[in-house]
């Protein structure tokens, strides 16, 4: 009985660390997303004080292939 309490109480323990870790990591992609967007958008706003296309920014900031950075950079060059 005793060793069943113990296996169990493993069981939880084990099951508590994994969501705490699944949380955790969800979390901080959300705050890394958020914190990425919000230092494009300054430096936007910047870029435009300065006066530099915004567009280019933002392609500086892309994680992907995006069409509308493909056109950019072929019509700056």
């Amino acid at each position: 009985m005793e060793n069943q309490d113990s296996h169990m109480k493993i069981v939880v323990t084990s099951l508590v660390c994994i969501t705490i870790i699944v949380v955790s990591v969800i979390i901080s992609g959300y705050l890394s997303n958020t914190n990425d967007r919000n230092n494009m958008a300054k430096n936007m706003d910047t870029a435009i004080q300065k006066g530099i296309d915004p567009i280019s920014v933002k392609c500086a900031y892309a994680t992907q292939a995006d069409n509308l950075c493909m056109v950019y950079a072929l019509k700056v060059k």
